[in-house]
């Protein structure tokens, strides 16, 4: 087992605690295969999750996403699980913390440690005294691991891009300026891959090239793997200078007394240590997550075309997978159909995260995936669960909808329809201009909560434009750390309601915040759906809407059947006019 031949390097290096996150230098939601060190020791494939290893004990600390699927796969690898955020459970700086003792050391790998959550850490245990090192514990035992990407990176066209490199790079400068900075250092990956216009292939389903920036007040450096940028290295020299992705940490060290610009959540700890002590530092949000979570006017364009083909590739699927309910088709199959769809669009490039196919008590666990060798056969009856998005180059991409495959029960169309009345209220809402993300949380979970119901996870997250299909700063969700909301930004919609051993039902939409109405002494804003797929009439208890939730519901079906029906006709031209027919009392 793992776990063992680290407890016995531990004891070589004299450490006691060693802590292993999902990240990797670039503080990524996502990973490239050959970060993903946590999945190797723990077994767990999860996106979020830190494992704690003693000399006598282990445990995996994630979310609510994760519980079901983080207890089935540490099952055989020495590791506990800690539902973080549940009441009662210490997240695991405070449970090191609370174990750790005088004189011990505790190791990391610092790479993997953002400034912010370093400090996080090194404040929970500031009342001991204990050591804290900077160290691999897992390159030397990760004997097969997997190669470094090396696919060619590609540009992002103006015209779907809606700004030059230089344009972006003028703007951050600016910014740069007005904060009486020398220069910035950017690692995250889809902040500099946005300000670039640089694409890449380096991290399965989300666009970007491995790499570090540094914005100077006279130049751009990136630094990558040169061979990846062979055929775009002219467009790159235009505005930038090339260097390889080894040279980094050494080139820091050309920087003193200079007034150096972090983002302390994404720049990760060995970044700070290497200029701190020679520079004055001075801590924000990466000037491109702002600048990036409002679309330009092109950006918009593109993306509702978008969404609409996408509804359509969307839509074909649902009528297959209809039509052939007593195939028995397998999960995984019918991922790869679904995909088979989205990639007849010529603008497509990928998906935009690994497709969640799951039928029936599958679709309890949030992100749960089938594979060719461990799927479920969806049956007629009972509820499906798709949630996919795709990677367009005009546009990224993300729904979900929970399908009836045959007769229901009255519970599951009980609880079908109380999401949907969450969906709906998020959907409809009017709120203050500048009003908070966390404040709109609350609009959609209270139907649930007026029947004790509640999922573990935010009710939407932003997307950004083929890159990441999660994005900041905005977040719609009981987080502490709360957005203005602005015109222009995009976010998803999708509360649930999910019951172990039972059913998982999600209705995800993406939405636009945009201008409202103006009154006498306020602005207002409200929310506009892209995406365009039918509910599930089927699925619907009608007496449980309001008058106003069954008007939304009608006036949105009509906008899909308005938006879908010119790529069909026949058959499924006939299924989507049935899909979205006007519902009465």
């Amino acid at each position: 087992m793992i776990l063992n031949e680290i407890r016995n390097i531990m004891k070589e290096k004299n450490i006691d605690f060693y802590i292993i996150p999902t990240k990797d230098p670039h503080g990524s939601e996502y990973l490239p295969d050959y970060f993903k060190e946590l999945e190797f020791v723990t077994g767990f494939t999860g996106s979020q999750g830190t494992a704690v290893i003693t000399m006598d004990e282990a445990y995996l600390w994630t979310d609510g996403r994760y519980f079901i699927q983080a207890a089935r796969e540490i099952k055989n690898c020495g590791f506990e699980l800690k539902k973080q955020g549940l009441d009662g459970v210490l997240n695991y700086g405070e449970w090191v913390s609370e174990n750790i003792k005088d004189g011990e050391t505790l190791g990391i790998n610092a790479e993997y440690f953002s400034h912010e959550s370093f400090i996080f850490l090194s404040q929970k245990i500031r009342e001991k005294d204990v050591k804290i090192i900077d160290i691999d514990l897992i390159g030397e035992l990760w004997k097969d691991r997997f190669p470094l990407p090396s696919d060619d990176a590609f540009l992002l066209d103006v015209k779907y891009a809606g700004k030059s490199a230089n344009e972006k790079i003028s703007e951050i400068r600016k910014i740069l300026d007005s904060k009486k900075v020398d220069l910035t250092i950017v690692s995250s990956l889809v902040d500099i891959a946005w300000t670039l216009n640089i694409r890449g292939m380096d991290i399965k389903d989300t666009p970007v090239l491995i790499s570090f920036m540094i914005i100077e007040n006279d130049k751009v450096t990136l630094f990558t793997d040169k061979t990846k940028t062979r055929k775009i290295e002219k467009d790159i020299r235009k505005v930038a200078e090339l260097r390889d992705y080894s040279e980094f940490y050494y080139y820091l060290k050309n920087y003193e007394y200079k007034k150096i610009y972090l983002d302390p959540n994404s720049i990760n700890e060995r970044i700070y240590k290497s200029i701190c002590n020679k520079n004055e530092i001075i801590f924000g949000n990466n000037i491109s997550e702002n600048l990036k979570s409002i679309k330009n006017d092109v950006e918009i364009k593109n993306l509702e075309e978008t969404y609409i083909r996408d509804g359509v590739a969307l839509f074909k699927y649902i009528y297959w997978l209809k039509e052939n309910a007593e195939n028995k088709i397998g999960e995984y199959e019918a991922a790869m159909k679904l995909d088979s769809f989205r990639a007849e669009d010529p603008l497509y490039i990928s998906n935009s995260f690994e497709t969640i196919s799951a039928y029936g008590a599958n679709a309890a666990m949030m992100h749960y995936h089938a594979t060719k060798d461990n799927e479920s056969i969806i049956e007629p009856k009972g509820f499906y669960l798709v949630d996919s998005g795709g990677q367009y180059y005009s546009g990224t991409t993300d729904i979900t909808r929970t399908i009836a495959m045959g007769e229901l029960t009255d519970e599951e169309i009980h609880d079908y329809t109380l999401t949907l009345k969450s969906h709906i209220n998020l959907m409809d809402a009017v709120f203050l201009k500048g009003t908070y993300d966390l404040a709109l949380d609350g609009i959609a979970r209270y139907a649930l909560w007026q029947e004790r119901l509640d999922y573990k996870c935010g009710t939407g997250h932003g997307i950004g434009f083929v890159l990441s299909v999660h994005e900041g700063p905005q977040r719609i969700s009981p987080r502490e750390l709360a957005v203005r909301m602005k015109e222009n930004m995009i976010v998803s919609n999708e509360p649930g309601v999910y019951k172990e051993n039972k059913y998982g039902i999600r209705i995800e939409n993406i939405m636009r915040v945009i201008f409202d109405c103006k009154t006498v002494d306020s602005v207002f804003n409200k929310f506009k759906t892209i995406s365009f797929c039918p509910f599930e009439l089927k699925a619907i208890d009608v007496n449980l809407l309001t008058d106003r939730q069954l008007e939304v519901l009608n006036s949105y079906h009509k906008e899909v059947f308005a938006k879908l029906s010119p790529f069909f006709e026949g058959e499924i031209l006939d299924y989507l006019r049935e899909s979205t027919r006007e519902v009465i009392r």
